[in-house]
């Protein structure tokens, strides 16, 4: 659909007080991707509150926005949650028949997600798997592992690169249970870098990549900003679709460079 837009437009306040663009990555008959920031919530529920992508994007259409218009679907409805720490690729698809048939292929695990991780830890193995049953907490925003309660999970951890004490992940699963990722992680031992909630994980600073840890003026502010952890694809190539890649953003370009001269 080459008439869809490159990039969504959302002015305050619906994203928040600032205007945020979405890149739109894919898109095809009936459905179209789009790139999700993190801190921006993607579809509110009783535990990601405020404005959501979701309810932005409807709210445009309402107004009829020429470049919502252009994206082909005139009632939006997500097939896959995105939390709102993590950046990464949503779809949006038409409700109904369209709809419905992401969802029974995201129900039926015929989809595959992989995110990638930045973490510290001493895992010796270069692939592992936890397949832990991830349950969410009845008061508390977060998730844990429970044989009673907790549903069939399965993460597979594979390094991709180390650099010092740190190691690129990249994490692959079927069905991403709400903040299954971040669980899985530190039941083996990773600690995501940012992480707070399920592990230990510092942010990075500068001086700890340059050479006797020493800056020429000012003090060192974190290379990292929230959680290390992104959607980077969705494989939907089982059902005859593409395979759907979020941008990286432009921190974690930064970050890798950096990473890659430190490690040397």
């Amino acid at each position: 659909m080459s008439d869809v837009p490159s990039f969504l437009g959302f002015p305050p306040p619906l994203l928040g007080p600032e205007p945020v663009r979405l890149a739109v990555p894919a898109s095809g008959a009936g459905f179209f991707v789009l790139e999700k920031l993190a801190g921006v919530v993607w579809e509110r529920s009783k535990y990601e509150e405020g404005a959501g992508v979701c309810d932005a994007v409807r709210a445009q259409l309402a107004q009829e926005k020429p470049e919502m218009v252009r994206c082909g679907v005139s009632h939006p409805v997500s097939v896959w949650p995105l939390e709102k720490e993590l950046a990464g690729a949503g779809l949006l698809a038409e409700r109904g028949e369209k709809a419905e048939r992401w969802r029974n292929a995201f129900g039926s695990e015929l989809l595959e997600f992989s995110f990638e991780l930045l973490a510290e830890g001493e895992a010796g193995a270069e692939e592992m798997a936890c397949e832990l049953p991830v349950a969410t907490h009845l008061s508390e925003a977060r998730a844990l592992i429970s044989q009673g309660t907790g549903k069939k999970s399965r993460t597979v951890f594979t390094r991709r690169a180390r650099c010092g004490r740190w190691s690129w992940w990249e994490a692959r699963t079927n069905f991403p249970r709400w903040h299954q990722v971040r669980l899985h992680a530190a039941e083996l031992g990773l600690r995501i870098v940012g992480e707070t909630l399920y592990a230990r994980g510092k942010d990075i600073l500068l001086t700890e990549l340059l050479p006797h840890r020493r800056l020429n003026k000012g003090e060192a502010k974190p290379l990292t900003e929230g959680l290390c952890l992104r959607l980077s694809t969705v494989d939907a190539r089982r059902i005859g679709e593409a395979v759907f890649a979020a941008p990286e953003p432009e921190r974690w370009r930064v970050l890798r460079k950096r990473l890659r001269q430190h490690a040397g």
